[in-house]
């Protein structure tokens, strides 16, 4: 696996229209049970997501998490709006924070005054930046109406104090030392597709990583907000047993041979990125 993801928690403190809207209890994670999957994941992988869907940075005992993860020398990838970042002075003691993710999607649906939030992550992002770690990604999406909008906002903030160089790759920008800001295309969340299905397609999910909910149920990719596809529980195995079981087995190998055993994955749209 070269990555796996773990919803520390299913809350958020904003609703964006771009979120699938889950059918799923709003729910946490005990820190207990998140060192169990942790040590469990070691085995497969060194790097950790946290980030299926919630707001991870809203879980009561967030700082616990990032500890257990600095003691099972893991590589932490956090997935944030930022709005509470000034609530985690700290943050950036925690030596497994690998790379934050910062979504400024998610300001055309907040309150906060855009200069000062962008103000609050570009700090956070020099202070990363002088101690060398840990990365930074400042993420826009590319169709946004960036004119005259709270997005824009944003965007001159970051320019008004930062040279946006190519960094070589697609659609992103260095600002400063190991950060970015970077510009993806939207995307239909395979929940809520109506594209027509198709059984030929391959991805990464169940080959390359697999996401663990906040109630334990282990899917193939972060995109299954609903728990379409579960393949186990962390409560009741191990992942050993799940990559073991018939289910996991049949779609890991169909994406190996470019067959979708899986409905969701057939109405999926992201996948066509792996085409």
């Amino acid at each position: 696996m070269k990555r796996i993801y773990i919803e520390i928690t299913s809350r958020c403190n904003i609703h964006c229209s771009f979120c699938h809207l889950s059918n799923r209890p709003d729910a946490v994670m005990d820190p207990a049970f998140f060192r169990r999957i942790v040590q469990d994941a070691k085995q497969y992988t060194d790097y950790i997501y946290l980030h299926v869907q919630g707001e991870p940075l809203t879980h009561p005992a967030f700082e616990e998490i990032l500890n257990i993860c600095d003691e099972e020398e893991m590589k932490v990838q956090l997935v944030t709006n930022g709005l509470l970042i000034t609530q985690y002075p700290d943050l950036l003691q925690h030596p497994s924070l690998r790379k934050v993710s910062f979504s400024i999607q998610s300001v055309e649906y907040h309150t906060a005054d855009p200069v000062q939030y962008m103000q609050n992550i570009l700090h956070f992002c020099r202070k990363a930046s002088a101690q060398g770690r840990p990365y930074c990604e400042i993420r826009f999406w590319r169709d946004d109406q960036l004119s005259g909008t709270r997005t824009a906002q944003c965007l001159d903030e970051i320019r008004k104090s930062c040279t946006m160089e190519d960094s070589g790759r697609k659609n992103n920008w260095r600002i400063m030392p190991g950060v970015y800001v970077d510009m993806h295309n939207t995307f239909e969340w395979p929940a809520d597709a109506n594209d027509g299905e198709t059984e030929n397609g391959t991805c990464h999910g169940a080959v390359d990583q697999i996401a663990v909910l906040c109630d334990g149920t282990v899917v193939p990719c972060c995109l299954d907000s609903e728990g379409d596809i579960r393949l186990g529980n962390m409560k009741e195995q191990t992942m050993a047993d799940i990559f073991a079981s018939p289910r996991y087995t049949a779609m890991a190998e169909g994406f190996k041979m470019h067959r979708l055993t899986e409905e969701l994955c057939r109405r999926c749209t992201y996948r066509r990125r792996f085409a």
